[in-house]
């Protein structure tokens, strides 16, 4: 979950000019996450090249997520990520 909220964070700051809104959620076996940013464009996975840095965040969300998916309205983008979270680990109330 950590590595997801980073990457989405990251990709906020550094190609859509800083975050404008945070929400985490815990749920019955996942935990969801949303950033959002002023950018109007979504993200996109970068070809992967290990000879470059960075372009691995959006891989990375797909691939630890259950779901990953991006809402652009007038003020920008929500890109949300659902991760799956083992039973007891979130304690319940």
């Amino acid at each position: 979950m950590l590595l997801v909220v980073s990457e989405l964070f990251t990709n906020a700051v550094q190609h859509a000019g800083g975050v404008t809104g945070f929400r985490l959620e815990a749920g019955p076996g996942r935990v969801t996450v949303q950033v959002e940013d002023a950018s109007t464009i979504s993200p996109r996975p970068l070809s992967l090249d290990a000879t470059r840095p960075g372009g691995f965040g959006w891989h990375l969300v797909q691939q630890l997520a259950m779901e990953a998916r991006v809402a652009v309205h007038a003020a920008g983008k929500t890109v949300t990520a659902v991760v799956p979270c083992p039973t007891g680990v979130i304690p319940q109330r």
